[in-house]
């Protein structure tokens, strides 16, 4: 979400009053370019987020479901010196889209350090810069000589702010004040003026100064009637009067389809599509549906999607090699009749033009040749090529079966994470990834230990329901907790949960209907219709030696196609 300068000045104020004389309990890096500083301020815990990736915002966020574990270098570099601090305000810097939080940290001696974090968002130059006594600290990213001319930003370098064209904040004068900033220094049309003299305008903003003005822009400012100019100044001083007690956003849309963000209600014919309660709240919103910040939760998804990717290849691979061996059989006859017609001269010749001595029509074939080989050793390759894709076909077809197998682990292991909702599901997933070699394994232990009943349980009239969220959960109800007449169900070829029916008597025809219903609402076919839903008792489960967490294969089963349906009993 891009949020011109003005909107900005209500996003430092609305910022200022949450975190003011808030102590920085926690910091940590949620990725390369986001940070998460947890703040105690007013008895209330608040939760700070700046990023200057793909979407650079600051704002107060939600508490995040997964965080890292292993700080990185500048996470545990910054903790040493921000962590504790007390934030003293949270102020614009001219009016532009710079904010700047000062903090204070009380040492040991008595003595307190001052830090300013100055948060830069501007595109593709935004950026989070820690500078103690005009000299950089630290930042979140280094900018070399080589990759600005202009500005240089790193460690012990002298912190000046981005280059500016002298630009002023609105909000810092009267009415009479910005009168005499038009005259003394407007030149051009009255767009060229504002822009030129005031920080922060955006479109939406400058759109609504003129048609509060009843100019249209394009006017030399030089030519302006006194009551056109008066009519100017009036409305950019009700604008900034307007800002100053702004305390939401407002998400419009014009007659174009394009949406437009104000802070405050606009009387101009647009469509009000949205109003936050805070500039905050749209910000977070932005940003979760965007996907920028790879929270932990969010790498992990990254890093199985990328292992699906890299599979999926390796199938396709040995899916052609095993297809290349369909050219076995005419490998063996190049190399048959070469060998026949062993006393002909072909070096240095490509291809050879032979009677099919072996097939009853005796039609004339083209074999290909390697120039440099005599017809005898162009035939012994001819074998060689034969041999090889013989020995393929036994071991490509394992090779292929076992990547299939793989292929729908990994695929069971992305939908379980779409169903992990707390701490302890997310961790059973990470260490099933670690277990599997998906990711490197953490030589962090955990400070808590995973329990074994995470799983699902619903209570319904004819008996018990247990689901599992995801494969170590599924493989602990179907081959630990079920009883040999329990009934297991699982949508067929769909990833999705392993559900246990448990009752004091034969399920009849509509609690098995009912229980499928259920089982295809927890897979992924969640949102499709006619879902197939294979069910049988568990002692017809099996599970093959050295196959993966929650695979399973059965010799008798019957399928029922059913309507997804949620168990009423489940909340979410």
């Amino acid at each position: 979400m891009n949020l011109d300068g003005l909107t900005m000045s209500v996003l430092a104020r609305e910022l200022n009053e949450s975190l003011q004389s808030g102590q920085i309990q926690k910091l940590y890096q949620v990725d390369k370019h986001s940070l998460l500083f947890k703040v105690r301020s007013a008895n209330q815990d608040v939760n700070l987020m700046i990023t200057v990736g793909a979407n650079p915002a600051v704002y107060i966020c939600n508490p995040l479901q997964d965080l890292p574990k292993e700080p990185s270098s500048l996470c545990m570099f910054l903790r040493k010196h921000i962590e504790g601090s007390r934030i003293t305000s949270v102020e614009q810097i001219n009016g532009d889209r710079i904010l700047c939080i000062h903090i204070d940290k009380l040492k040991m001696d008595g003595s307190i350090t001052s830090t300013s974090i100055y948060i830069e968002l501007m595109g593709k130059y935004s950026n989070c810069i820690f500078v103690q006594n005009d000299t950089i600290l630290e930042s979140i990213i280094h900018v070399s000589p080589m990759m600005n001319r202009e500005r240089s930003v790193g460690p012990k370098m002298a912190y000046e702010l981005p280059p500016n064209s002298n630009r002023v904040s609105l909000l810092d004068f009267s009415e009479e004040e910005i009168s005499n900033l038009l005259k003394t220094f407007g030149s051009g049309t009255v767009i060229n003026t504002i822009r030129s003299v005031f920080n922060g305008f955006g479109k939406a903003l400058l759109d609504y100064v003129l048609n509060q003005s009843n100019l249209d822009g394009s006017e030399e400012l030089t030519t302006l009637s006194d009551t056109s100019f008066q009519g100017l100044n009036k409305s950019l001083y009700n604008l900034k009067e307007k800002l100053l007690v702004a305390q939401q956003l407002l998400m419009y849309e014009n007659t174009k389809g394009k949406k437009i963000f104000m802070p405050f209600p606009i009387e101009i014919d647009y469509t009000l599509i949205k109003t936050y309660p805070s500039i905050s709240n749209a910000i977070e919103e932005s940003i979760v549906a965007t996907g920028s910040i790879h929270t932990a939760d969010k790498e992990l998804e990254r890093i199985i999607s990328n292992a699906i990717k890299k599979e999926e290849l390796r199938h396709k691979k040995i899916k052609d090699e095993l297809d290349d061996t369909q050219k076995m059989e005419t490998y063996k006859l190049y190399g048959d009749l070469l060998m026949i017609n062993g006393h002909l001269q072909v070096q240095y010749q490509t291809s050879i033009e032979v009677q099919n001595l072996l097939s009853e029509s005796a039609e004339t074939i083209s074999i290909p040749l390697k120039p440099t080989l005599t017809i005898v050793e162009n035939g012994q390759w001819y074998y060689k090529l034969y041999t090889k894709l013989k020995n393929r076909i036994i071991s490509g077809q394992y090779q292929l079966d076992q990547s299939t197998i793989k292929l729908e682990y990994y695929r069971t292991i992305l939908y379980s994470l779409s169903l992990a909702t707390t701490r302890e599901s997310l961790e059973e997933i990470r260490h099933e990834c670690m277990d599997a070699g998906i990711i490197k394994k953490s030589k962090k232990p955990l400070s808590y230990k995973l329990g074994k009943s995470n799983y699902i349980h619903l209570e319904i009239p004819e008996g018990d329901l247990y689901i599992g969220r995801n494969n170590q959960q599924n493989e602990y109800l179907t081959h630990r907790f079920a009883k040999p007449n329990d009934l297991w169900f699982h949508t067929q070829d769909i990833q999705g949960s392993h559900l246990i029916l448990r009752t004091n008597n034969d399920a009849d025809d509509m609690l098995i209907s009912q229980v499928a219903k259920y089982a295809a609402y927890f897979s992924k076919a969640r949102h499709t219709s006619k879902v197939p839903v294979d069910y049988t008792y568990i002692k017809n489960i099996k599970k093959p030696p050295k196959s993966p967490l929650g695979f399973v294969i059965f010799n008798t089963h019957q399928t029922m196609i059913v309507e997804p349906e949620k168990p009423p009993m489940y909340e979410e």
